[in-house]
């Protein structure tokens, strides 16, 4: 009986190990496709911040996007984009539309990964409208994008802690 379900046990691990390697080139194929998009539409060299594995989790209301799923987000001095892996689905909006960040790290310095709510102003019949993203490094988006750090400000970028540290 034992010897029978370590023989399930390893097919199971061997199929799946087999499936992951079958579509990790499929997957990376869609990561580049969206990748190439938003730089082909906002300017590789305009591009101030980029994250290619961005999970877009939606748009409040459904009716301004409805963006969901894997995308290639970034945004240049104008327009913040997303682009979906699946489809190459974009959406856009002018950042002068912004009207708000926010996100729902009690501390975005201190962790890896966060959700980011982008509240733009639609110029549609709803007035405003929230577009969530979860990211990786959510420090430099929310930076970039004005997020209200508080009374102490944003924290030192990267560069500016290893200079303190070498005073």
């Amino acid at each position: 009986m034992t010897t029978v379900v370590l023989i399930i046990a390893i097919v199971v691990v061997v199929l799946v190990i087999g499936a992951l390697a079958a579509t990790n080139p499929l997957m990376k194929g869609k990561e580049d496709a969206a990748i190439k998009a938003v730089k082909d539409t906002l300017g590789a060299d305009s591009i101030k911040v980029i994250e290619p594995r961005t999970t877009a989790m939606g748009i409040d209301p459904e009716d301004e996007g409805g963006l969901r799923g894997m995308s290639c987000l970034a945004v240049n001095d104008e327009t913040l984009m997303a682009v979906t892996w699946s489809g190459l689905k974009e959406w856009s909006i002018p950042r002068s539309s912004i009207v708000g960040i926010d996100t729902a790290a009690d501390d975005p310095a201190a962790v890896t990964k966060a959700a980011i709510m982008v509240t733009f102003a639609t110029g549609t019949g709803t007035d405003e409208a929230t577009a969530m993203f979860r990211l990786r490094e959510p420090v430099a988006w929310l930076k970039e994008l004005g997020y209200d750090w508080g009374p102490d400000g944003p924290p030192p970028d990267e560069d500016d802690e290893e200079a303190v540290d070498e005073d």
